[in-house]
């Protein structure tokens, strides 16, 4: 979003042309902090102009943080009651799988980890904005490809001593997997730190480069260590946030969404919980629930708006 914001209406209408026949389109966004915009007001409206660029505005509604559905002139109008809802709406989705129990939802992606607490059906949670979800706990700004490996770690044993990691854009969360086997090779794309395949091999002289070496000079071995490292202690960072919120609101069972389900699995591992665990990928399949925060807007929508305003 940050280099290529004004391709946006592009990309949707190629998503859009590929579609069956639609009457309207639910929106929620998250791209509207990228730092191409000054503001977050800014960002909002930069999307909202995108989609009413190749939309009639009467066919789009925009998920709001409160739960309720804004027109385009709404949105507008009131920005930050429509940025960054994404996470609100899955957690009001999910909460239909966990009907009756006390459940802590928790979704990681590309770049960030949400946990959200649910209660007789219903968001337990204050905190609206992503600044105060990132105080509560209820946001940690870290997820399986994106995440700078820099921000991970300072540190990692190289040769039998701790060798400092280099604070530049080498590697990230992506490399990481991708050696680990948790991530399957893409050949074709070249969005990753040096613009080569995101491919193992590939992965192997991004990771080396964070500890001044190249893909040469450490032998496999040597990257593994480096990579178990770093995949130890981002699971530490999301186990934190979890013993924090698990502190505050008692839950029974957990939900996982999103492609990083596998890095869940370890936070809980690591503070030893033993409850339920409900995976939405087993209900809606790895696709969707990868995408989940917009079925869940799409599910919503069809459900809660009325016919004259209905968006399937």
């Amino acid at each position: 979003m940050w280099r290529e914001w004004q391709s946006l209406a592009l990309s949707i209408a190629k998503l859009l042309a590929e579609c069956p026949p639609f009457s309207g389109v639910a929106v929620t966004m998250t791209g509207e902090l990228a730092d191409c915009f000054a503001t977050r007001a800014e960002g909002v409206a930069v999307i909202l102009e995108q989609l009413t660029s190749i939309l009639p505005a009467q066919m789009v509604r925009i998920y709001s943080v409160d739960g309720s559905w804004k027109t385009v002139s709404q949105s507008a109008r009131d920005p930050w009651s429509v940025a960054a809802s994404n996470w609100h709406g899955l957690a009001r989705f999910a909460s239909r799988f966990v009907v009756g129990k006390s459940c802590l939802l928790v979704d990681t992606g590309s770049t960030t980890t949400d946990l959200i607490p649910i209660r007789k059906g219903k968001i337990d949670l204050e905190a609206r904005t992503d600044s105060q979800r990132l105080q509560a706990g209820a946001l940690v700004y870290t997820g399986i490809e994106r995440s700078n490996v820099a921000a991970i770690v300072s540190e990692v044993t190289l040769f039998g001593s701790q060798c400092p990691v280099m604070n530049e854009q080498f590697a990230t969360m992506r490399d990481v997997y991708q050696w680990l086997g948790e991530i399957d090779d893409a050949p074709n794309d070249c969005e990753t730190a040096d613009g080569k395949p995101a491919t193992r091999n590939a992965a192997r002289y991004r990771l080396a480069r964070v500890v001044g070496e190249d893909g040469s000079t450490l032998a496999d071995v040597d990257v593994d260590q480096i990579a178990n490292q770093i995949a130890a202690a981002q699971t530490r960072l999301v186990a934190k946030a979890f013993a924090k919120i698990s502190g505050k609101v008692k839950f029974d069972s957990v939900a996982l969404s999103g492609h990083g389900d596998f890095l869940i699995d370890g936070a809980l591992a690591a503070c030893g919980w033993e409850g339920e665990r409900i995976r939405l990928r087993e209900t809606l399949g790895s696709d969707l629930s990868r995408c989940a925060p917009a079925y869940a807007i799409a599910t919503l929508a069809s459900e809660e708006l009325d016919e004259g305003d209905r968006i399937d």
